[in-house]
């Protein structure tokens, strides 16, 4: 027996908040769903789609829009700083016609709320959702603004690594940051990586360069590439006082190649940090109460594999809901 009709928190307007709303929408429910953005924003740098994922954006209606903006990577390919493979996966041997699809953030993101409009999905921007209380077997959210809005049968956290909300699920366990991370920039690939591969140079355990192909963005133009450079987070601001050629030149000590693209760079600000954590719980749901994405599960990053993980979520607790009440639901999303 499916969940009776629902009335919905969604908080988090990342990727697995607007997966959910969309397919809990469509089964009937009243989905609100609450981002602290004032307006449509990804931030980030390129990912890699895998299968996974591509399967809950064609139940979703919107795989083939965003493949038309994405580079279709059918190579993972690793070499250490003299040219030796040390990692070579094509995802032909796999069958089934299977791919990865490199992407910017903001273009999964755009489909996802142009499709969330389409299903209409009631959208609050600019609530920051800062506390929630159950009483009466309903939720109230409180924004720090001051704003409320109640009558919730079940909210689902989905604010991301860095969550507000998790602990209401009531089972604890882990969140801590890890010492590494990674500089990024996005710039035009100009026919120097290959555009159906993501290309690493390792340097032992300490040194990475990744660059994958990440496809069009949502004007279109020239084909576009992701840089990955893997950093001490301590070390951030350290790095970012010395001249930006000594950055460079540790780049290029490992991967010539890299050079058109680090000549579009000419401003320290045009490179971001990247900071990473890892998130665990011992249980992803409470009363009247589930956690999608990273605010759940955040972990080492795998070139967006988060993302594909947050659909699966937001599939799973869609599916749980389709077929059971919702305590049962809810205890069959943990399964």
């Amino acid at each position: 027996m499916k969940s009776r009709t629902l009335r919905i928190a969604i908080v988090g307007c990342g990727t697995a908040g607007p997966a959910a709303a969309i397919l809990l929408k469509r089964q009937g429910h009243d989905v609100v769903l609450f981002e602290r953005a004032a307006e449509c924003k990804a931030v980030g740098a390129g990912f890699l789609l895998q299968p996974s994922g591509m399967v809950v954006l064609r139940e979703l209606g919107i795989l083939d829009e965003v493949l038309s903006h994405a580079a279709k990577v059918d190579r993972l390919h690793v070499l250490d700083v003299d040219g030796d493979t040390l990692l070579d996966l094509d995802y032909r041997e796999l069958g089934k016609g299977s791919f990865g699809a490199g992407l910017h953030r903001p273009v999964l993101l755009h489909h996802l709320i142009e499709c969330m409009r389409e299903a209409a999905v009631e959208v609050r921007w600019g609530w920051e959702i800062d506390s929630a209380e159950r009483a009466d077997r309903c939720w109230t959210l409180r924004a720090v603004s001051g704003e409320e809005c109640g009558g919730f049968d079940l909210l689902v956290v989905a604010d991301g690594a860095r969550s507000k909300l998790r602990d209401l699920a009531g089972s604890g366990g882990v969140n801590r940051g890890y010492p590494w991370g990674a500089h990024w920039f996005i710039g035009s690939n100009n026919d120097v990586f290959p555009e159906n591969e993501l290309y690493q140079v390792v340097d032992g355990t300490r040194r990475l360069g990744g660059f994958l192909a990440t496809g069009r963005d949502l004007d279109g133009g020239d084909p576009m590439v992701s840089l990955f450079w893997s950093i001490r987070i301590a070390d951030d601001a350290k790095l970012r006082a010395r001249p930006l050629e000594d950055w460079k030149r540790e780049i290029l000590n490992h991967c010539p190649r890299a050079a058109d693209l680090l000549d579009q760079i000419t401003a320290w600000d045009q490179v971001l940090t990247a900071r990473y954590g890892d998130v665990r719980m011992r249980r992803w749901y409470g009363d009247g109460i589930v956690v999608l994405g990273d605010a759940a599960h955040a972990m080492s990053p795998q070139l967006g594999q988060g993302v594909n993980l947050a659909l699966a979520d937001a599939s799973c607790i869609a599916d749980c809901l389709a077929k059971h009440p919702l305590s049962e639901a809810l205890a069959r999303y943990q399964r």
